[in-house]
């Protein structure tokens, strides 16, 4: 199911933090696995046209408390940036891509199985330069992010929705100068998705859409320790 999703986002025309799931490792564990990002859409501010990226990334979460954890990821990621009347389609192949946040479990009802969690997140990709008619083009995209998600688990599945606040820059240079930053139109934008439990609880499986302000897919597995 999941390779299938993956499949279907590349045949779609793509950066974005995730929100991490639901899952908190408890105090001292850790949970290491695989994420899939593909941001089909991210639109640019004054004309710019849009971002797409697609990146791969290994992650790690670390259980500080059982209601904080800390998340970082690492790989690699393309960028595209297209539409513009002020510069060429500019493709990038796949570079250096990073990032890292916290997750806090800011309420739990146990006979609900009601959480609702808050998230900070930040993303960097840095592809490789490229050239066109001469000139040469250096470029890397950031991706802030705040987050607000509630969820409840039905045996394996654990559904979520929830509200987000980011901020994304297009960074560039022509000829290692005019270095230039385009920030995204929108800020406000939706989540949607799910985690799926499977081995005890020790895999998980996550889903994830975001909407408005980019459209955006994640999809990965992760395995607690």
């Amino acid at each position: 199911m999941v390779i299938a999703l993956i499949l279907c986002a590349d045949h779609g025309v793509s950066l974005a933090a995730s929100s991490n799931g639901t899952r908190f490792p408890a105090q001292g564990r850790i949970e290491a696995g695989y994420e899939y990002l593909n941001m089909f859409r991210r639109p640019l501010g004054r004309s710019y046209g849009v971002l797409k990226t697609r990146d791969h990334f290994f992650t790690l979460s670390v259980g500080v408390f059982d209601w904080l954890s800390v998340d970082g990821k690492i790989g690699m990621g393309d960028q595209t940036a297209t539409g513009g009347a002020h510069l060429p389609k500019l493709e990038f192949n796949d570079g250096f891509a990073g990032g890292y946040g916290l997750r806090i479990k800011v309420f739990e009802h146990e006979p609900s199985r009601l959480k609702l969690i808050f998230g900070a997140q930040h993303i960097s990709v840095h592809p490789c330069d490229r050239s066109i008619n001469g000139d040469k083009y250096e470029t890397f995209l950031d991706d802030w992010q705040v987050s607000g998600v509630a969820s409840s688990r039905f045996k394996a599945l654990n559904p979520y929705v929830g509200m987000k606040l980011s901020d994304c820059e297009f960074v560039y240079k022509i000829n290692k100068h005019d270095k230039k930053r385009r920030y995204s139109k929108y800020h406000l934008g939706f989540i949607v998705g799910t985690d799926l439990f499977f081995f005890e609880d020790r895999i998980r499986i996550n889903l994830e859409g975001r909407f408005f302000d980019e459209t955006a897919l994640s999809t990965g597995i992760a395995y607690l320790f």
